[in-house]
């Protein structure tokens, strides 16, 4: 099948982006990642950076072309950069742990498994209708399931902002895994930040994932979104996979065709890291080292068997 992949970061109304996205692919598989760091707490932007090179960092070493066991992938994932956070906040003796939220995707075999740990989402949409989302590990949404708020309420509630699930921090994260889902013509996967999916409902991300291009249906939202927002906005991230054809109305000189068993991505230049923030010479050659000891930890020079 082929697949067409756009992702966008940008800032908003805040003065940096603690948000990460990324992917890599093989000849037979695709990761997507996700980040956003918890403003909370001590350098979130950090947190979600680490986030984003231990997953996609054990994805190029695992994938040879393809990912042996993808539910442990996932937890491995999450957890290999839990314990890198937690080394780099005890060797630079913070006294609060950097945390950020997750969702990571994998596509391999014309199915899709994700895992998430906060209320980083992702949507699977069908041509006609949402099929299905991430839960939210937050104090509104166990309101919600109670029957003592309401989705309307998701922005506004008091108990909008408190998450009981981080990667980062004292307390192991919960991660929730998807079973796997088989995906189909037109179908897509997207995966947003807070900032992003707070702005709408999802018949009108649908509405405008029908009508164009996955690049400019992507742009399109963003733009909406910020609008929305004001100037005093979060950061917004999204990462959305189009399964088969994507809209017609994409020049050809947009398009990078690998001819990669029909996979066709289309994204932002790589190393364009426009509105999001410069980390130090000194946290670079930190978080590299420590990214480097968790890979390490985690035995992934091992082949799979």
């Amino acid at each position: 099948m082929k697949y067409s992949l756009y992702q966008e970061s940008r800032k908003g109304g805040r003065q940096s982006n603690q948000d990460r996205v990324g992917h890599a692919y093989t000849t037979e598989a695709i990761c997507m990642v996700l980040a956003d760091g918890m403003g909370g707490h001590a350098r979130g932007e950090v947190a979600a950076q680490m986030l984003l090179d231990v997953v996609l960092g054990m994805f190029e070493k695992l994938a040879k072309p393809r990912l042996h066991d993808i539910a442990e992938f996932l937890l491995d994932g999450v957890y290999a950069a839990h314990d890198t956070i937690n080394q780099y906040a005890a060797e630079h003796k913070l006294n609060d742990t950097p945390r950020t939220t997750s969702v990571v995707c994998v596509v391999q075999d014309g199915q899709a498994w994700w895992a998430h740990v906060g209320d980083s989402r992702l949507y699977h949409f069908g041509p006609d209708g949402l099929l299905s989302r991430t839960r939210d590990h937050s104090a509104i949404q166990h309101l919600i399931d109670d029957g003592l708020a309401t989705e309307d309420e998701i922005n506004t509630h008091p108990e909008r902002n408190k998450l009981y699930n981080s990667v980062g921090g004292f307390i192991l994260p919960n991660i929730e895994l998807s079973p796997s889902v088989l995906l189909g013509e037109g179908e897509v996967l997207l995966m947003a930040s807070d900032g992003f999916w707070s702005q709408f409902q999802p018949d009108e991300m649908l509405a405008t994932l029908r009508v164009y291009p996955i690049r400019q249906a992507v742009n399109q939202l963003l733009e909406h979104a910020e609008f929305r927002a004001g100037d005093h906005g979060d950061n917004l991230t999204v990462v959305a996979l189009r399964c088969g054809d994507d809209r017609p109305a994409v020049r050809n000189d947009t398009i990078s065709d690998f001819k990669l068993d029909g996979f066709t991505t289309e994204l932002k230049a790589l190393g364009d890291k426009a509105g999001q923030p410069a980390m130090s010479d000194h946290d670079i050659d930190k978080a590299i080292e420590e990214i480097q000891a968790a890979l390490l930890k985690h035995n992934l020079d091992k082949k799979p068997s």
